[in-house]
């Protein structure tokens, strides 16, 4: 059964891809590649709504959400007072999706988080205390989520679905085998290993694909000690 997070179909994968893998397996691999690339990116990727998310403020313009792909900003609520939505606006980045940055329009967002003792404190670290929720929603329906409600429309980027396909691709070729072998001879049985990937051997999601979702990864912002 499709999960919600598929970023393809089985239907959408090679025909050399859907007869080497047993369909229990192929299921597998194909939400373990969606997982990856949604992991990589930074943000879940199928479309998800109603979305409540409390931000730790830094007292500017901006607010900052944790997910990415945020299509749209459906309330803010601060100290549990709705703001109207003419005094906000969800930015567009370069890439054509927004990251998640929420401008003013007007005053500064309160700031949140800790503040200077003394007569007259001043804020120092920003820190989520609750006060600013922002409920959205992000992400694109994916192939997924369109084979359990057909209702449903999709509208992944194409290039994150090729990008999910070269990974289930290089994951069901690896099936069964040890990942660390960068390379094998049968006569005189040599076999040699790979260091992981941070030292430069081989990459947990092909380079190919990660070249593909690069536009849409989002790098977290740390708030807090």
């Amino acid at each position: 059964m499709p999960s919600a997070v598929d970023l393809l179909t089985v239907d959408q994968l090679p025909l050399n891809v859907r007869d080497e893998a047993e369909p229990t397996t192929l299921a597998f691999l194909l939400t373990a590649a969606s997982e990856a690339l949604a992991n990589y990116v930074g943000y879940p990727l199928h479309r998800r709504t109603g979305v409540v998310e409390s931000v730790a403020s830094q007292g500017g313009r901006y607010l900052f959400l944790a997910a990415g792909a945020v299509r749209e900003v459906e309330r803010v609520e601060v100290c549990g007072v709705e703001v109207p939505a003419v005094h906000y606006a969800l930015e567009v980045g370069t890439s054509g999706v927004s990251m998640g940055r929420v401008v003013s329009r007007g005053a500064p967002w309160p700031f949140t988080g800790e503040y200077s003792p003394g007569v007259s404190p001043t804020p120092q670290q920003a820190v989520d205390t609750g006060e600013v929720l922002v409920t959205f929603t992000s992400g694109w329906v994916t192939p997924g989520q369109a084979a359990l409600d057909p209702a449903l429309t999709v509208d992944l980027p194409t290039v994150i679905q090729l990008a999910a396909r070269i990974v289930v691709t290089a994951y069901s070729h690896r099936d069964g085998m040890d990942w660390d072998v960068t390379s094998e001879s049968i006569g005189g049985t040599s076999i040699g290993y790979g260091a992981d990937s941070m030292r430069g051997g081989r990459p947990a999601i092909p380079l190919a694909a990660l070249a593909l979702v690069d536009r849409y990864r989002k790098l977290q912002r740390r708030v807090g000690p």
